[in-house]
C-alpha cells in the first residue's frame, strides 16, 4: 500500500490528523506491516482496518 491509501483508510476510520501523521511516520521508519498497524490502532481504541491486506500466507497485498 502506498502511503496516501494508507492516509485515506486511516482517514475513513475517523483517526484525528495527528494520530494519522504519528502512523504514517511509524509505517515511513518500518514499512507498511498490517498486523503491526492494527495492534497500533487497536491500543488507540480503533477497529482494525488493515488485517484484510494480507493474504493466508502472512504476506502482505499491495
Amino acid at each position: 500500500m502506498t502511503l496516501e491509501e494508507i492516509e485515506f483508510e486511516l482517514e475513513l476510520a475517523g483517526l484525528s490528523r495527528e494520530q494519522q501523521v504519528k502512523l504514517l511516520s511509524s509505517v515511513k521508519i518500518s514499512g507498511f506491516d498490517a498486523k503491526a498497524l492494527d495492534k497500533k490502532l487497536q491500543l488507540m481504541g480503533f477497529a482494525p482496518i488493515f488485517s484484510i491486506y494480507e493474504d493466508e500466507d502472512g504476506q502482505n497485498k499491495s
